[in-house]
Order: C-alpha cells, then sequence, then structure tokens
C-alpha cells in the first residue's frame, strides 16, 4: 500500500469534511433573517449612544446604507441674468413674466423675486405639505423658474408661514450648495430667492470611501453637546454634496466653479440643518 497517498487523501477528506461542518453552522440559512436582529441590534445602540448626547433619532427616521466610494462633484455658479450688472452691485430689474420683478444682492449672491400681484398667488393650507409643494411647483413653471434639475430638498414650517426649496440634482443626488426657495405667508407667496449652481460632473481621479451616516450623527452629537444642554430630535438625514458659504458667495456677477463634497446632511426639528464631510466626519457648517 502507497501510505504517503493514504495519508494525502485522508488530509484532504478531514479537510473537506472540516468545510463543510463550517459552513452548516456559520453560514445563515437565511440572510435577511439573520441581518435583521443585527442591523436592530445596531439600531438600538445608536439611539442609545446619541440619546445620551441629547439627541433623539425617532424610528420614523431612516438612515441611509453607506455607499459605495464618490468622487468630488464641480459645480458652476451663473448670476441671473448673466452679466447683469457691474461686479460688487446690486441690480434688479422684470423677470420673463411682466408681473414678476427681480433684484440680485451682490453680497449673497442671492436673486430675490418679488410678485407684483401676490393676491393672485393665493397661499394653500399651509399646513398642508403637499399643497405647498404643488403651489410653489406651479408658481415657478408658470414664470420659467424652475429648472430640469430641481429636486423637492424639503418643506419647512416658519413664524409667519412656509419655505419650499428645491436643489439641484446630479445622478439623483442633491447638490445642497444651490437653492430657489419659495417663501409663503398666509397672503400667499411672498417671494421666491434663487442661488443656483449647475453640476458640471465629478473630479477626476480614484474615489475616496464615505464614512457611514451613523458616525456623521454621532460627531453632530458630540458637537451639540458641548453647545447646549437642549434635547433635539432628528428629522432627516440624506446624503448629497455641499460646499460652504465662504466659497458660494467669493465673487459677484461672474460665473465661477468649485469642487463639492459628499456630505450627509442632518435636520433637525428646531430647524436647523447641519452638513457633515462624508470623506473626514469634520462638520461643513
Amino acid at each position: 500500500m502507497d501510505w504517503t497517498r493514504a495519508r494525502a487523501i485522508l488530509i484532504v477528506a478531514f479537510a473537506l469534511v472540516n468545510l463543510v461542518l463550517a459552513v452548516s453552522l456559520w453560514m445563515p440559512k437565511d440572510d435577511l433573517a439573520s441581518a435583521e436582529p443585527t442591523a436592530r441590534s445596531q439600531l438600538a445602540q445608536l439611539r442609545s449612544r446619541l440619546d445620551e448626547r441629547g439627541l433623539l433619532l425617532p424610528s420614523s427616521v431612516v438612515i441611509p446604507a453607506t455607499p459605495e466610494p464618490m468622487n468630488f462633484l464641480r459645480v458652476e455658479f451663473r448670476p441671473y441674468p448673466a452679466n447683469d450688472g457691474a461686479a460688487g452691485e446690486s441690480s434688479g430689474g422684470s423677470a420673463p413674466a411682466t408681473d414678476l420683478r427681480y433684484r440680485n444682492d451682490a453680497a449673497t449672491r442671492e436673486t430675490v423675486f418679488l410678485p407684483a400681484y401676490p393676491q393672485d398667488w393665493p397661499a394653500p393650507d399651509l399646513s398642508d405639505r403637499a399643497a405647498l409643494r404643488t403651489a410653489a411647483e406651479g408658481f415657478l413653471q408658470t414664470h420659467g423658474l424652475l429648472p430640469d434639475d430641481a429636486q423637492l430638498s424639503g418643506i419647512f414650517s416658519r413664524p409667519s408661514g412656509a419655505m419650499v426649496e428645491f436643489v439641484p440634482a446630479y445622478e439623483g443626488l442633491p447638490v445642497y450648495s444651490g437653492y430657489l426657495r419659495v417663501y409663503f405667508s398666509e397672503r400667499g407667496i411672498e417671494r421666491v430667492v434663487r442661488h443656483w449652481v449647475h453640476p458640471v460632473g465629478f473630479k477626476e481621479g480614484p474615489p475616496k470611501a464615505v464614512r457611514p451616516a451613523a458616525e456623521a450623527l454621532l460627531r453632530l452629537a458630540g458637537h451639540l453637546e458641548q453647545e447646549s444642554d437642549e434635547v433635539l430630535t432628528i428629522v432627516d438625514v440624506h446624503l448629497g454634496y455641499y460646499s460652504g458659504p465662504s466659497v458660494t458667495v467669493s465673487v459677484a456677477d461672474e460665473v465661477s466653479a468649485w469642487e463639492t463634497v459628499p456630505v450627509w446632511r442632518i435636520t433637525l426639528d428646531n430647524g436647523l440643518i447641519y452638513y457633515v464631510n462624508a470623506f473626514n466626519g469634520e462638520l461643513e457648517s
């Protein structure tokens, strides 16, 4: 008998048996069923850690999954209308619709549109979010102010009414460096504020890993814990792109371009919005 060969066969056989036993013991029979308890326990742990720091995470708030590595996104700001007025000076005029006036604020690079006859645009029930969105979109479309890439960013209550915000989108992700805001009061639409950017493409180079939304929430909780003892509630967590005001208000009345970074946007019940850099975990605002 060839004992060397026999021993080799026995070793291979035992290895195969061990492999089968390991698979049967450790591999889940149902991926979803085995994943759910782990996810629930991790979520409960996250809620507990946030609660200790005075930040509540309701069960109704969905925590987005961590995406694949991402790139920086380049955007351009273009004044409205192009090359109107001297640099550094405020300007104004009539929008294409005759019942709409506008003025440009050189300091903020915002364009403010004012309806000449607010009574022609009565406000819906200010507590009806769907009606507010419909009214805002109707007004913007009527006056040619709603870009094709606009995405609803949020509907926010205000002491004197409500505000509906739209932002640019690129490949489905919101770009929070730009915005179009429709302000409502009980009288109707009071004004529209525009600060729009145009996404032009991703920065070349290898993508970078994105930190989980849970880490962003804990970073924010630690920041808020140092500032105040007030207990706050998370309203929304969303992935998008953003760059701070120091970049977006650099030069008045000129086209400018810059890079935005992936962020986790966290909205709180007091109306404040925070942007946490999804690459390094630092607060962007």
